[in-house]
């Protein structure tokens, strides 16, 4: 009696026992914290596995939308929004911490010192160097600070800017004058002359070899090859309307940029890329019937081109040896320059869209192996790029990309460059 007693107790001593809550073990996540801006995030978690439902993520108070990947993994698109945020992921076996992302893409606008016509890249990646209003300049865009060089060393008042050479860091300019002038390849730092050619006042000359030359004269091409010092054969590109010049690493290939003369001219089957061993046309590109922006891999395998295609800007992608077509797509915007990134996979366009208080400058990020589009960053709070000439000027060092943008036309004293800045992701 006394044991079916005591037992009978217990039962009832258990059965008023409070119930032991579950504890559920909250899983930090991971998440890539230095992206372009307006691209996405990639957030990994194991709480994300075993078919649990897509939590909600907050990059500060704005959700997102988010996509799984995998079972651990998430992809969440985000907005165009440069700098620093707090990303949380809300669930409630996900850690509360938030983490500091950071969003990179426009930074600012500079109005530059007086330069105008085409401008060539120094060794330093911080110095441009184009005409300024009566010599040589270099600019220091980092500083936004300026030299001149001797008046002359390069007639700035009869040009449309300084050449390419074959070495980076070495430019083509008119010494000697407008009326006695040639055109001469100069290494700036320290400032010795390096080549020379026959070619006396034009717009601008490319020098792609010693023997091999590009010459713009009055918005047209010449293609001149030298025999001998005192023999060479100049052969006019007819049909284009020219502005630049882009030479490959290799030093075998030179892109031409340029537009048809007259609405449906131009060249039949496509934009010319020269050989510059055989000094003459290579191959065309029949994707593109203008080119405004055009840039060599740093291996100088691959060619990528922006310009129009039957009325629509595009991007082709071509073998750089033979013209071969790897890919082409339609762009958003009207281009005016590309560049390769010489440390990451990314191509960058510059250029506008349209909008509808007007034309909008933008850099637009695309992957170079598959062309997609990876973000567009919109330069806010200035003027954009116009009509004017256009380089895209990487900064590895500072993960900084610029956009400069000069006068085109004849040569103006009082025209200011325009420099656009853009942090890139580590």
């Amino acid at each position: 009696m006394r044991r079916t007693l005591c037992l009978a107790l217990l039962l009832v001593a258990c059965a008023e026992l409070p119930p032991i809550p579950t504890v559920i073990e909250r899983q930090p996540f991971h998440a890539s914290t230095d992206v372009w801006s307006g691209s996405a995030i990639t957030i990994t978690s194991a709480a994300f596995a075993g078919g649990a439902p897509l939590p909600a993520v907050l990059l500060d108070q704005l959700s997102l939308d988010a996509r799984r990947i995998d079972d651990t993994t998430l992809i969440a698109s985000i907005p165009e929004a440069p700098g620093p945020h707090d990303l949380r992921v809300v669930a409630k076996n996900v850690d509360t911490a938030s983490t500091v992302v950071y969003l990179r893409g426009f930074v600012q606008h500079v109005e530059g010192p007086f330069l105008s016509g085409r401008v060539e890249s120094g060794r330093d990646p911080r110095h441009v160097f184009g005409n300024g209003p009566t010599t040589l300049r270099r600019w220091n865009i980092a500083t936004n600070k300026t030299i001149d060089y001797p008046d002359s060393l390069h007639a700035v008042t009869c040009t449309r800017g300084v050449g390419p050479s074959p070495t980076v860091g070495d430019l083509v300019l008119l010494t000697g004058g407008c009326t006695a002038g040639t055109w001469m390849v100069w290494r700036p730092e320290p400032l010795t002359a390096t080549d020379t050619t026959s070619v006396a006042v034009t717009d601008f000359v490319a020098v792609l070899r010693a023997d091999r030359w590009i010459v713009l004269d009055g918005g047209v091409f010449s293609l001149v090859a030298c025999e001998s010092v005192t023999i060479c054969i100049s052969e006019a590109i007819a049909g284009l309307v020219g502005t630049d010049v882009v030479r490959s690493p290799r030093g075998d290939r030179a892109a031409l940029l340029a537009r048809p003369a007259s609405p449906g001219g131009g060249p039949t089957n496509g934009m010319p890329v020269v050989d510059v061993a055989g000094g003459a046309i290579g191959y065309h590109v029949p994707a593109l019937s203008g080119v405004q922006g055009a840039a060599f891999t740093p291996e100088g395998d691959t060619l990528f081109l922006a310009g129009d295609s039957a009325g629509v800007p595009a991007l082709a992608a071509v073998l750089a040896a033979d013209g071969a077509r790897l890919a082409t797509r339609t762009l958003g915007l009207s281009p005016c320059a590309v560049a390769v990134d010489g440390a990451h996979r990314w191509l960058y366009v510059a250029g506008q869209v349209t909008s509808s208080p007007g034309p909008q400058s933008v850099l637009q990020v695309l992957d170079r192996t598959t062309l997609n589009a990876v973000t567009t960053l919109h330069v806010t709070g200035a003027a954009g790029y116009g009509s004017n000439l256009c380089r895209i000027v990487q900064n590895p060092i500072e993960r900084r990309v610029y956009v400069v943008t000069t006068w085109p036309g004849e040569h103006n004293p009082d025209a200011h460059a325009q420099l656009y800045s853009f942090e890139t992701p580590r």
